[in-house]
């Protein structure tokens, strides 16, 4: 599908004669979302279920993106929750089953933590998968925000978990059309649990917004997004995993024809960078140094699972010679890094070719290309853009 703008998105619905009543028969969420002012900063990939994707632009503009800009990833399509009666349950192999309405959450230690979630096929488009029913992502299905709520270890400390607990199992209210679909359910380890993941109901200091997951979503550091589950209606601490499909079968790194369940599990980010400016296909105008050398400033931004981000190197040859980035603004666990880069590029016009190339605290460095999988997650290949260079001013 290609991608398009919300406001082309909605400019094409009237040329089209789609008028005021078919747009109300819209599900409430895709109302929102292609509602008069909301950003134009999202790509649509999917209306149903809701797939936005973020320009590359917006993502440069600040370190912390915004609520209308952030990408929606669903599964199952975006529920209506009545939030004056929900609920969530812990319950499952504890001692303390408990049940909290959202307003005696609220009443809970509050804690706000910046934190990356990258969809784990974020970069599908760009992979040469030979057949797949994902979305076709390019690179925008990936942001940072401040989510404000509750530790998760708080709540599971009230619960007392079993000694022989092992697994905290998400189930949300997200539902198929159709009943032989399978609902949308996510396990993560205890120890995760307890460690470092949240329990959200704002996002950069505004309520939860619906398609994000409202009233309560989870937000699990360092993991793929599909570990940060919307909508959570109960916690059950089991001694096992999730049994559920999306975990058995789905969010696998097996290669084409290879049995899923024996594969791999999608689980931690792999290191990644992009560069947001210059964007690809521009022209642009090095600078020129007094010794005569030219320069050419390259920023973008670079995340990884829990070992963090330790260093970017940018080429502006295609990858033949490297100069290390500088990391920049703020740094937080958990959430992207900004870097820049001034690298020297000839005097005269040319064709450039930027890459650039992040690696994690644990000395993992981006390849070149990313190991195909048939689900096309993980993709951390090496960004490239191709810009062209006018003379040096």
């Amino acid at each position: 599908m290609h991608p398009i703008g919300r406001r082309d998105f909605l400019a094409a619905l009237a040329r089209a004669g789609v008028g005021a009543a078919a747009l109300a028969s819209l599900p409430p969420a895709v109302r929102e979302a292609l509602a008069d002012g909301v950003s134009p900063d999202v790509l649509v990939r999917s209306d149903r279920p809701e797939q936005y994707e973020t320009t590359l632009e917006a993502l440069g503009r600040a370190w912390i993106t915004p609520n209308d800009a952030f990408f929606v990833r669903t599964h199952l399509g975006t529920p209506d929750v009545d939030v004056k009666t929900w609920k969530l349950e812990v319950t499952g192999a504890v001692r303390n089953p408990l049940t909290f309405t959202l307003a005696e959450l609220e009443k809970l230690p509050h804690l706000q933590q910046a934190v990356t979630l990258e969809c784990a096929g974020n970069g599908r488009g760009l992979m040469r998968v030979p057949s797949t029913s994902g979305t076709q992502w390019g690179t925008g299905a990936v942001g940072t925000a401040t989510w404000g709520g509750v530790r998760l270890s708080d709540l599971l400390h009230r619960a007392e978990p079993a000694s022989d607990a092992q697994h905290v199992w998400f189930e949300c209210a997200d539902l198929a059309p159709m009943p032989d679909v399978p609902r949308f359910v996510r396990s993560i380890p205890l120890a995760k649990a307890t460690f470092d993941t949240l329990l959200a109901y704002r996002m950069n200091g505004k309520p939860l917004p619906r398609l994000h997951g409202a009233p309560l979503r989870a937000v699990v550091p360092g993991w793929y997004g599909m570990a940060s589950a919307k909508w959570v209606t109960r916690l059950r601490v089991e001694k096992t995993p999730s049994d559920n499909h999306f975990m058995v079968r789905g969010y696998r790194y097996n290669a084409a024809g290879e049995d899923p369940t024996a594969a791999a599990p999608v689980e931690t980010m792999r290191v990644k960078s992009l560069i947001t400016r210059p964007a690809d296909g521009t022209r642009v105008g090095p600078i020129q140094r007094p010794d005569g050398t030219a320069i050419l400033r390259v920023q973008g931004l670079a995340w990884a699972g829990p070992a963090g981000v330790r260093e970017v190197a940018v080429s502006s040859d295609g990858g033949s010679t490297w100069q290390p980035a500088m990391l920049v603004g703020r740094s937080e666990m958990g959430a992207w890094r900004l870097w820049q880069c001034d690298v020297t590029v000839p005097t005269g016009p040319s064709d450039l070719t930027l890459m650039a190339r992040a690696t994690d605290g644990a000395g993992d460095t981006q390849p070149l290309a990313a190991r195909v999988n048939a689900g096309g997650y993980g993709n951390n290949s090496i960004h490239r853009v191709r810009v062209l260079a006018a003379p040096a001013r």
